[in-house]
């Protein structure tokens, strides 16, 4: 097989299972907490079982590529976003709050995160990008009070912004964000 052949077979391999995890996830945010099966996501992408079962072992196997998945591209846009000078926290905020707006992809994340393996995973990450670069590994108890609470906070106020439509403007959540995080070094 030549070098053009097999690129298309690789583009025409990607794409199939980017149909597919893309059904999983449309699914998955349509039925809430039901199980998906095989069939339904097969139907959803437009492809046959066989061709599912030579990507996938089975739909447990598919959950963990999709949440694989989103992490690694998760942590490629924390990679890009996160300020060069990891400064401060509200600016991570606003950039990350930006790129959610911009990106579907990443708006599926509140649907993977009622998972606990998945939720730490994506604050492992936070921690690995942001946090660490900002206050080491070991940090004060102090620092880790703040830490924990804007990392909660983080991922509690996307989650809301994601599941109200995300009608209040990402502009608008940054600058709120960022006005309440100079009134509170105010009042220190």
């Amino acid at each position: 097989m030549g070098r053009t052949d097999m690129r298309k077979q690789s583009k025409r391999v990607a794409v199939t299972k980017e149909s597919i995890e893309v059904a999983y996830l449309d699914l998955l945010e349509e039925g809430g907490s039901g199980k998906i099966t095989v069939k339904e996501v097969c139907e959803r992408a437009g492809v046959n079982r066989t061709t599912f079962y030579k990507y996938y072992a089975d739909g447990t196997d598919l959950g963990q590529a999709v949440r694989r998945n989103i992490l690694e591209y998760l942590e490629q846009l924390l990679q890009e976003t996160i300020p060069e000078n990891h400064s401060d926290a509200f600016e991570l905020v606003s950039r990350v709050i930006l790129q959610i707006y911009r990106d579907g992809r990443i708006r599926k994340i509140p649907l993977l995160y009622r998972e606990d393996q998945f939720r730490m995973q994506v604050e492992q990450l936070l921690m690995k990008y942001y946090f660490n670069h900002r206050f080491g590994p070991h940090m004060s108890e102090e620092d880790w009070i703040h830490t924990t609470y804007a990392r909660c906070g983080l991922m509690g106020l996307i989650e809301s912004w994601i599941k109200d439509g995300m009608t209040i403007s990402p502009e608008k959540i940054s600058g709120q964000v960022i006005l309440l995080s100079k009134r509170i070094r105010e009042l220190k």
